[in-house]
């Protein structure tokens, strides 16, 4: 109700903005990547459009400053050390960034993006912006390699913690999956930080954690014709990234109310396909392998 009336503390902020000198906007990120793209980015996107000459200030942890590079924020500062969830107070966000209480016209140190987002996720779609330079970065560990196929695959979403529902598809039905999809044309590149579970075969490249985040993204544009992933950080890259590129997403889903599910927004990709694939009694186990199998053969088979 109040929001209704007075907007919300963005709103508020986005007014003032229009009205006084102070065109600094500063934002404290402590939570996962995947609501960078699906959050923050049409934050940022409102903030552009209602006050252009914005000057958008993050200060978040250090594995999450290649994200942000895809956001068009104007500044990034990392905490060293910095432990997901850990919060600060304004006064040490305005120190972190080294700005002036009189220069921000607001500085958030809790951004509601989903309060701020309500009814209006589709007024901004996400898009995360991709520099052509970072295309060579997949070559690193993924030269070029004519004639295969590449499937990623993001086997543990690794947030288990962090929510009150699993979003994982079990190891098992991985390995049967793998085993089914197992072609001399054929690898599969396994994304993630944690190398558990083993997933050794000879049609594999384990690729957890050997990349940075701009590393993954380049893969996943550049050799990969199909990406299999539970909704994560990892998928919300591959759907919200800039570019024409042909790429067949298989997703899997416990809660189909989260994630790019619910931000309802088309990829800025043209030649994106997505086949969103939700578990029985809203559980990411319970997908049927040969339901899997069966959108990654047609993706395989597919003409763009």
């Amino acid at each position: 109700m109040a929001d209704s009336v007075a907007g919300t503390a963005l709103d508020r902020a986005v007014r003032r903005a229009r009205t006084r000198t102070a065109r600094d906007f500063l934002f404290f990120w402590n939570r996962g990547l995947g609501d960078i793209a699906l959050g923050l980015v049409p934050v940022f996107a409102r903030v552009r459009r209602d006050v252009p000459d914005a000057r958008i200030i993050v200060v978040t942890r250090p594995e999450l400053a290649q994200p942000f590079a895809l956001t068009g924020a104007d500044a990034i500062v990392t905490i060293p050390g910095l432990a997901r969830g850990a919060q600060v107070t304004q006064n040490e966000l305005l120190a972190a960034a080294r700005v002036e209480p009189g220069r921000c016209a607001a500085a958030f140190e809790d951004p509601d993006v989903n309060r701020w987002l309500r009814n209006r996720r589709r007024e901004f779609p996400p898009v995360l912006r991709w520099d052509p330079v970072w295309d060579a970065l997949a070559d690193r560990l993924l030269p070029a390699a004519p004639g295969i196929a590449y499937i990623g695959a993001h086997v543990n979403a690794e947030t288990r913690q962090y929510y009150r529902y699993d979003k994982d598809w079990e190891a098992e039905a991985w390995r049967e999956l793998m085993a089914l999809v197992d072609h001399a044309a054929v690898r599969w590149i396994l994304f993630g930080q944690s190398a558990d579970p083993v997933y050794a075969r000879s049609n594999v490249i384990d690729l957890r954690g050997r990349t940075g985040y701009l590393e993954m993204a380049s893969i996943i544009k550049n050799r990969c014709r199909v990406l299999v992933a539970p909704d994560s950080g990892v998928l919300v890259t591959a759907f919200y990234l800039e570019g024409r590129f042909p790429l067949d997403i298989v997703s899997l889903w416990s809660d189909p109310r989260q994630g790019v599910l619910l931000q309802g927004c088309a990829s800025p990709n043209p030649l994106l396909r997505h086949v969103p694939l939700v578990g029985r009694g809203e559980q990411a186990r319970n997908i049927p392998v040969a339901d899997v199998l069966a959108e990654v053969r047609t993706a395989l088979l597919r003409e763009n």
